[in-house]
């Protein structure tokens, strides 16, 4: 038995949910309850004590990052090499299914992933050459359409739309079907879906894979969406048995598709499904696990947990009312200093947003302090548009047919290939049903183009040809590195002394690293290496490369925030229509929106600070706003209130479970307001936490504020 592998380490409850013999297993794991622990230990347990072959198990994760932790730490344990378990990404498992059976799917041997940038440079071609008005249908809506559609099983000649806007979007989804299906190219919902087919279509295949897998473990099963559950279903026999882990108070993405109602659907679907609870929590201290459970009880539709830690209280959790967002942004950042000369690592340390939006004041703030800051989950390695420069001269020199990368590095870097040049080739390959690429030496010898614009294209294929046979010899960073030399990409950058172009420079450099990095992978058989890395470049785009924990104070939504933790959060923009959002509010969805609060509280260790502001410059207005309704679901004895609170005035009803205040008697006291000084209160309209009151101001005259956000002061 391996040395990692220890039932001992784990607690009563992780135990129990490892060690069950019941066909079906679903376990409820708490923030920070150790879930991957509980998972990796699964799979030992069936391989050690059960004797199931390793290659028997798959198991599926939401990012590439939790895939290659199991990986690794299944490493550390197993004298094997793990390298071809089933182990990935809902994309990356069925990417690895569809490549062994590509003829069945009707797939070239080497079909390529396009990713979301490329759908919507393909869905812009679609609608100009079908003459379709973009400023009435927008490309990335177009692509929103098509991506549900998928995530629902839904091709274009099944969809059932009847309203106008509707309609259209499904007459671009059919041209765009049959686009990528004669380019070989598949969208990340194409990938599911065609797996998906794969299996309604074929009782062999489907055999096949169900006498391989034994048992199938699910992480972050609340994230979910309609179609892969229902790969989940078809992918499982009577004799399989699933383990699903996840959390349904950290369901937050109802918004691309994910599905809480999974959850009980799997206790229905499966039989003999037993549940667990992981409560006890190794990550954070009593107070902010107090708080956390105190918010998600607010909530209806749960099935209820309740986090506990062996340690200590801790601090209590810091309520900061500022005055507007820059008073918020320098207390955050004061903070933050005070922290870090306390010896806090700057990476040790997270403000956390609802919005992208709010990031902009901390940032000016953050510079002006010389405190380095990153914005985790912005621009992505492979994402970058250099980057994909590159990708898109390899793919065009590995398919011909593929359209998209032709039109992105035709003129790039710039070679005197215009918009017009291209319109009469993308004609001319339309006429003749060829592709892009093929069509250039057929239409030069009809002379359709002039004398220059024909030696470019010539010149350009001539390039493509040239990238081709450098792939076909020596290793594969020396190939990206020739390729980057004779595209003459890097020219685009150094003649700009920019730091940006700098930037992008380096990051040019950083891909032949990223090749180096990955020539010790393991191919599947009918993958080439320049297959397996095109492929890996498209599947980790959406993750993020790169120095993410460099030494810098790290900035985030909350939902990029999901699996991280940190020493110390600032939780910040607590206010309503802002957290939670008014379109929260509007669309009934508090549920959804109260566990992303839930999600951001427990993502602290040590220390917690929840910031919200009275006022807040928005859409180029100063807006008065009101406190958050999770602020007043925090229990008092848990919190510390620091600067001003509105409570000053008000104090809660303890009879009601919302936010409700008793006015204190004011007519006649004399207040000072930062803004318009001294003056008398001589009036008081309204109830609860939308009471004005009406100064009288010894220098500015009369004004009415709310009181609950004026900020006064009694004298």
């Amino acid at each position: 038995m391996s040395s990692n592998y220890n039932l001992d380490d784990l607690n009563e409850a992780q135990r129990d949910a490892v060690c069950n013999l019941s066909q079906n297993s679903l376990v409820i794991a708490g923030a920070g309850s150790g879930k991957t622990r509980v998972l990796i230990q699964r799979i030992l347990w069936l391989v050690e004590d059960n004797e199931f072959s390793p290659f028997s198990i798959l198991a599926v994760t939401f990012t590439n990052k939790a895939a290659k932790e199991i990986k690794s730490r299944l490493s550390d344990s197993l004298d094997i090499s793990i390298d071809s378990m089933w182990v990935g990404t809902f994309h990356g498992i069925c990417y690895r299914i569809l490549r062994a059976n590509y003829q069945k799917v009707f797939l070239p041997k080497n079909f390529q992933i396009i990713d979301t940038d490329d759908q919507v440079r393909i869905i812009k071609r679609i609608m100009k050459d079908n003459e379709i008005d973009n400023s009435q249908v927008l490309p990335k809506q177009v692509a929103w359409y098509i991506n549900k559609k998928k995530d629902q099983s839904i091709r274009s000649a099944k969809a059932k739309d009847d309203d106008f806007i509707s309609i259209q979007y499904n007459k671009i989804y059919k041209i765009y079907e049959e686009y990528c299906n004669n380019s070989g190219l598949v969208d990340f919902g194409e990938i599911i879906l065609r797996t998906l087919e794969l299996f309604k279509n074929n009782s062999d295949t489907k055999s096949y894979y169900h006498s391989l897998f034994k048992s199938i473990l699910i992480d972050e099963f609340q994230d979910t969406n309609t179609i892969q559950y229902e790969l989940i279903k078809i992918m499982t026999s009577s004799d399989t048995s699933i383990f699903a882990v996840g959390d349904d108070d950290q369901s937050i993405y109802g918004w691309r598709g994910a599905k809480i109602e999974n959850i009980e659907k799997l206790q229905k679907d499966f039989k003999n499904t037993e549940v667990f609870r992981l409560e006890q929590n190794y990550r954070s201290t009593g107070n902010i696990l107090n708080a956390a459970n105190s918010v998600i009880l607010n909530n209806n539709s749960r099935m209820g947990k309740n986090l506990w830690t062996e340690d200590k209280s801790g601090d209590p959790i810091k309520i900061f009312s500022a005055t507007d967002e820059i008073d918020e942004a320098i207390f955050v950042i004061e903070t933050i200093n005070k922290h870090v000369l306390e010896n806090y690592k700057r990476n040790e340390i997270a403000i956390l947003y609802r919005s992208n939006a709010q990031s902009r004041v901390f940032e000016e703030k953050l510079i002006a302090r010389g405190i380095p800051y990153k914005i985790y989950g912005g621009f992505r390695f492979f994402e970058r548009a250099e980057i994909k420069d590159v990708i898109a001269y390899m793919r065009l020199a590995t398919t011909n047919n593929d359209n998209n990368s032709f039109e992105r590095i035709v003129n790039t870097p710039p070679r005197g290939i215009g918009e017009k040049t291209k319109e009469l080739l993308r004609e001319f390959s339309k006429e003749n049903k060829t592709s892009l690429y093929d069509s250039i030496p057929l239409a030069i010898e009809k002379s359709i183009f002039t004398r220059k614009a024909g030696e470019s294209l010539i010149e350009f294929h001539n390039l493509i040809s040239l990238v081709k046979s450098i792939l076909e010899k020596d290793d594969l960073p020396h190939q990206i590195n020739e390729i980057i030399k004779i595209s003459n990409i890097k020219s685009i950058y150094e003649k700009n002394k920019t730091e940006q172009a700098r930037s992008k420079l380096e990051n040019l450099d950083e891909l032949v690293s990223a090749a180096q990095e990955f020539t010790n992978t393991d191919l599947d058989e009918n993958e080439t290496i320049i297959d397996a890395f095109l492929t890996h470049t498209s599947l980790e785009a959406g993750e993020g490369q790169g120095n993410e924990w460099d030494e810098c104070v790290q900035l985030m939504t909350l939902h990029s925030s999901k699996g991280l933790e940190f020493p110390i959060v600032f939780l910040v923009g607590l206010e309503e229509n802002l957290f939670p959002s008014r379109m929260s509010i509007e669309g009934d969805n508090l549920e959804e929106e109260r566990r992303l609060c839930y999600v951001g509280i427990t993502r602290a260790r040590k220390k917690l600070y929840i910031s919200h502001a009275q006022m807040r410059r928005q859409y180029g207005s100063d807006n008065y706003c009101l406190p958050s309704r999770f602020l007043n679901e925090l229990p008092e004895e848990v919190i510390e209130e620091i600067g001003y609170s509105p409570k000053k005035f008000f104090k809660r009803d303890n009879r009601m479970n919302k936010n409700t205040y008793k006015e204190s008697s004011m007519i006649g006291k004399r207040v000072i307001h930062k803004k318009f000084g001294e003056g008398m209160v001589t009036s008081t309209e309204g109830s609860d936490s939308n009471t004005r009151v009406q100064i009288s101001f010894d220098e500015v005259g009369t004004k009415w504020l709310i009181l609950a956000i004026a900020n006064l002061e009694i004298i």
